[in-house]
């Protein structure tokens, strides 16, 4: 967290703290950045199956389907895609972590009492 208040000035760090401190905005945010992640091509009450929204299902459909462009993607290159978009819902997650850091950092510590006055 050193490194990201190098470029965050007091204004903006305040407001982060602010932003991680409001819970139910943080898990807002947070289920809107990931919403298309996790469960994009799924079912929905209401709405009809379209297994070509969920982007593994795509993926591998690339191999598949001549009106798809990229046709010659071998399995490996396929895997190493989903593997990569796999990678970037880490890093998302891990921002999230970094950011409640934020909020840790904002609390004062505790001073112990010393047991010895």
């Amino acid at each position: 967290m050193e490194k990201i208040k190098e470029y965050l000035n007091d204004s903006e760090h305040e407001a982060i703290v602010k932003f991680v401190e409001n819970k139910v905005l943080f898990e807002a945010v947070k289920k809107v950045l990931l919403e298309i992640i996790y469960t994009d091509g799924t079912l929905k009450k209401g709405i009809p199956s379209d297994p070509s929204k969920n982007y593994a299902f795509t993926l591998a459909a690339v191999k598949r389907d001549p009106r798809m462009v990229h046709t010659h993607l071998t399995n490996e290159q396929i895997g190493a895609d989903l593997c990569a978009v796999w990678e970037g819902v880490n890093l998302v997650g891990n921002g999230f972590k970094e950011l409640e850091r934020f909020k840790e950092a904002s609390e004062p510590s505790k001073q112990r009492e010393n047991p010895g006055r």
